[in-house]
């Protein structure tokens, strides 16, 4: 049996208290017995509840980080979070593809922190943002930021557009109508995934250790459903580790 673990890669915040961003995937990553590269997009002041200010790294300043890591790694899966602009996203993707042509990249549209910081309105680029979304393999927004990046459109109409180019989960948090109930869009088809148990306690980072699972499920071989599904029972788990707003990653 071969020691060998695969790589991965997290382009994404820092973020000080651990809970979200580069520090948060890498405990997932360890967790999930892959080796994580993690690759810091932007400088955040924030704690567990509180999120103060930050100052965003360029494309130029991110994609040197992970240059020499890709030319002597064989890394099949990037997560991508906290990212300054679309522009910067698309510099980024484009360096990630021509390194490795396979790469999978997974992206955690990160619209605004829990505790109300707006980062982007994507939505206002959308040709742009359509060209990035052909460079990604998976998106991963919850209900309330594919209704802005949606501008208005009803939101299953959207992704069923989208998953004609990237497959979308559509994470199901904030939906009133079925919530913790997550929709995965691939093409025509929609897998429904529905929660294992309503009472959690709520985390700080809770989409970035799902989206963080995801791409080390992936990297070990999952199918895209499967990973789906094993990094939604490893984030109830998360969420439940204890009563905080910082969960506890176990393998």
């Amino acid at each position: 049996m071969s020691d060998h673990r695969p790589y991965v890669i997290s382009i994404a915040g820092f973020d000080p208290s651990a809970g979200a961003g580069v520090l948060s995937d890498l405990k997932c990553f360890e967790a999930h017995r892959v080796y994580g590269f993690g690759i810091c997009a932007a400088l955040t002041v924030q704690t567990d509840s509180d999120f103060l200010k930050n100052d965003w790294l360029s494309a130029t300043q991110i994609i040197d980080q992970f240059d020499p890591l890709l030319k002597k790694f064989p890394v099949p899966v990037a997560k991508i979070g906290l990212i300054r602009d679309l522009d910067t996203l698309e510099e980024v993707c484009i360096r990630l593809k021509q390194l490795n042509p396979e790469i999978k990249i997974v992206v955690d549209p990160i619209l605004k922190a829990s505790a109300g910081y707006k980062f982007h309105e994507w939505n206002r680029e959308a040709e742009k943002f359509k060209n990035v979304l052909k460079q990604l393999y998976l998106i991963t927004p919850n209900f309330q930021e594919m209704k802005s990046l949606g501008e208005g459109q009803e939101v299953h109409s959207v992704c069923e557009e989208w998953s004609e180019q990237v497959a979308v989960l559509l994470k199901g948090g904030h939906n009133a109508d079925a919530p913790g109930t997550d929709f995965l869009y691939t093409g025509k088809q929609c897998l429904e995934l529905k929660p294992a148990q309503t009472e959690i306690f709520q985390k700080h980072g809770s989409g970035c250790v799902l989206s963080a699972a995801i791409t080390a499920r992936l990297a070990l071989g999952n199918s895209l459903a499967e990973a789906c599904l094993q990094a939604k029972q490893y984030t109830y788990i998360f969420l439940n580790s204890n009563t905080s707003l910082l969960g506890y990653h176990s393998s």
